[in-house]
């Protein structure tokens, strides 16, 4: 038999587990892997409390919105996370803040990093919307020493006179635009997800 020495899971204190075979570190890593996202998302959900406080006393602050989107995507909120996004892209608008974009958390595969940034240009702002709107987008980078950007994929919604007529999949290349799959568009974030990393893990 083994025996088991200072285990403590409450949130905030060190984890130790002192296993007297080497045969059962594999219990270990499993421990580890089993309780680290509980305090992952611990974390998350206080970022988040803390930030509406925030805005209680300060509610037109961008950046606070911004935040605020990046404790939902980091909670595993993502579609509130691009939900709330729309209101930070009008908090910037009455700020008269420029910023072009927001990255609103990242999404890990085995091969790449991929961030999903939130797009805040001239067409996302505009208040008739023409043409191609691209609301967000997914900046795919290699997961090694230094990391190279390989490509970016769009979701995109066509417009036309105003009224929202198509959506897709899209991505600018060497000789324009090529569309990688025509897609519903009131399709929610995980639904668009799925279909970007079905494409960049082909």
């Amino acid at each position: 038999m083994f025996r088991q020495k200072n285990i403590d899971i409450r949130v905030g204190k060190p984890i130790l587990l002192a296993l007297e075979k080497p045969e059962m570190r594999t219990l270990t890593i499993l421990l580890t892997f089993l309780i680290v996202p509980i305090f992952a998302d611990e974390k998350s959900q206080n970022d988040l409390q803390k930030i509406e406080t925030a805005l209680e006393a300060k509610p037109d602050d961008p950046m606070l919105h911004y935040k605020k989107c990046q404790a939902l995507f980091a909670s595993g909120k993502e579609q509130e996370a691009i939900d709330h996004a729309a209101t930070a892209l009008e908090k910037f608008k009455e700020a008269n803040d420029d910023l072009s974009w927001m990255l609103l958390g990242s999404i890990m595969t085995e091969k790449h990093k991929i961030d999903v940034h939130y797009n805040m240009g001239a067409s996302e702002r505009a208040d008739q919307k023409r043409g191609i709107v691209r609301p967000y987008s997914f900046r795919v980078w290699t997961k090694t020493d230094d990391p190279e950007l390989v490509r970016i994929l769009d979701f995109e919604l066509g417009y036309l006179g105003g009224e929202l007529m198509s959506a897709a999949i899209g991505e600018m290349v060497e000789n324009g635009h090529a569309n990688l799959g025509i897609v519903d568009p009131d399709s929610k974030f995980e639904t668009i997800k799925k279909q970007v990393l079905a494409i960049v893990e082909k």
